[in-house]
């Protein structure tokens, strides 16, 4: 079983309507959902999650940023199990800008 791991930079990325694999396509909706703030998707109100937690001590902000990525993950793209989030905190940008830049690890369900 593989473990996968997508970084949600605040980089935009170009939609791929065509993914190649489901390594791919699952990929691409973690990092959708993890960098869409809920309510904001047209047509897919549903999709995102809700950033409240803005201005929290940066020890009080990773733990909740965590559950509310596992949990939004979970319930938005079943074909991915969350393995574990870290943060970045030692890029350029984090260290100038307070910003967490979450990997998210996961793994494929049914992937043997």
């Amino acid at each position: 079983m593989s473990e996968y791991a997508v970084e949600i930079s605040p980089v935009r990325r170009a939609v791929n309507f065509a993914p190649a694999t489901l390594f791919e396509e699952v990929q691409q909706n973690i990092w959708t959902i993890a960098s869409t703030v809920l309510g904001t998707a047209p047509g897919s109100r549903g999709i995102g999650v809700e950033w409240e937690m803005v201005d929290e001590p940066i020890n009080i902000a990773q733990a909740r940023i965590t559950g509310v990525l596992m949990a939004a993950i979970s319930e938005q793209e079943p074909r991915a199990q969350v393995t574990r989030i870290t943060f970045n905190e030692q890029s350029m940008e984090a260290s100038m800008y307070g910003r967490l830049i979450p990997t998210i690890r996961f793994i494929l369900v049914g992937e043997e």
